[in-house]
Parts: C-alpha cells; sequence; structure tokens
C-alpha cells in the first residue's frame, strides 16, 4: 500500500510509529532481547551517562532478584528493563572525568526512550507528515502484528529468531549524512521486537542486497 508523505518528514511518521507501539502492552514487544542483547536495562545518570560500578567501572542495571544495582554482566541478574532507581555508583563523563559519585539517582535506558517518544504521537506526527493519525496507528499494529514476537525459525540446522518486518530506507534526506533521526529510528523500530540482525528483521547499515551481491 502506498502512503504518501510530505517530503522530508519521514522521522515524524517513523517516531509515531515507535510511540504507538510503547504505548502498546509491554509483552506485545520483545522483552528478552531489550533485557539481554541492549542497553535498555542499564541506568542512567543525572548527567546523561551511565551509572557505572565504583570498582570495575562497568555499567549498572537494578537486578530484579536482589534489589540492587549490579554490574550489567552479573551471572544470575534479572534486570529491570524500566523504572528509576538509587545506586552506590560512579558517573563518569568525556574523558574519564568523574562528574558524580556515591548513592546516585539512575533512570533506565529504556525509561528514558519512552519518555522521549512520549510527545511523538500519530497527532503531532499527522500535523508535520500529513499522514492520517488513525493510518499512522493502523501501520505500527500492522508491525506488532507481523514481528512474530517469541517465534523461531530453522534454518541449516541452526534455531535463529523469525521476525519477518522490516524498514528499509531511501537516499538522501532519510539515509546517509543528515539522515540520523531516520536512521536511529528504522534501528529502534527493529530493536523494539527483537528484529535486529535475525531472518526477516533489518541487516546492518552496511549491507546492500542488490543484484548481483
Amino acid at each position: 500500500q502506498w502512503i504518501p508523505i510530505k517530503p522530508k518528514t519521514d522521522a515524524a511518521f517513523l517516531f509515531a510509529l515507535m510511540n504507538v507501539m510503547l504505548a502498546a502492552p509491554r509483552e506485545r514487544l520483545d522483552l528478552a532481547f531489550l533485557t539481554g542483547h541492549t542497553a535498555s536495562p542499564y541506568l542512567v545518570g543525572p548527567h546523561g551517562y551511565y551509572l557505572r560500578d565504583p570498582v570495575t567501572r562497568k555499567p549498572l542495571l537494578q537486578d530484579q532478584r536482589t534489589g540492587t544495582a549490579v554490574p550489567f554482566d552479573t551471572p544470575g541478574a534479572t534486570p529491570a528493563l524500566a523504572g528509576r532507581y538509587e545506586a552506590d555508583a560512579i558517573e563518569i563523563g568525556p574523558d574519564d572525568d568523574v562528574l558524580a559519585q556515591g548513592r546516585l539517582a539512575g533512570t533506565t535506558a529504556f525509561t528514558l526512550y519512552a519518555e522521549q517518544l512520549a510527545p511523538c504521537t500519530p497527532e503531532w506526527a499527522q500535523r508535520i507528515c500529513e499522514v492520517p493519525a488513525t493510518t499512522i496507528r493502523r501501520i505500527a499494529n500492522e508491525y506488532l502484528d507481523h514481528a512474530h514476537v517469541g517465534e523461531t525459525i530453522v534454518i541449516d540446522g541452526v534455531t535463529l529468531p523469525f521476525r519477518p518486518v522490516a524498514v528499509t530506507l531511501g537516499k538522501t534526506v532519510n539515509n546517509g549524512w543528515g539522515g540520523y533521526e531516520c536512521c536511529w529510528a528504522r534501528t529502534l523500530l527493529a530493536t523494539l521486537v527483537g528484529a535486529l540482525e535475525v531472518p526477516g528483521g533489518t541487516i546492518g547499515t552496511t549491507v546492500r542486497l542488490t543484484r548481483p551481491m
């Protein structure tokens, strides 16, 4: 289906898709992928950098099992995807500058991401890209429906996640120099449903699937 869009407004459309997906029941997203394969659970400090363990300087996440902040690679940890927590930590900025230390307030990266997208409703996007809000909502939910979150496929004897949804960007204003917002949104759309670098999903940004390659 061709859906006309006002030129140079692709990012607003993609942001609104993410807004709808983040407002959907959380189990429609690939929670296992978000917590186990991304920085979504990492705690971000008051200056915008990861809270880190004072000794190892590894990024911290909130372990739901123990109710404490622990380094991201702690065996057996159950990361909290969303929320705000306090931790005995250190926050390191550019050039290894210590910006804060002690008992610090941290917010999961996923929560900050959701809050950043909260104003980007389909109605907001409609005023910019001229795609009806009802159409944006429908496409976002179709993307979730077709993502097959939790399903797998066997290829050459190997079991892999099966996520048959992807976004392909064209050149100029939405891909390449100056197209950061669109490239970021395309990647995050895939990340929300675990469709990054898996069968059916979005393959890395440097791959061109064109003949005869």
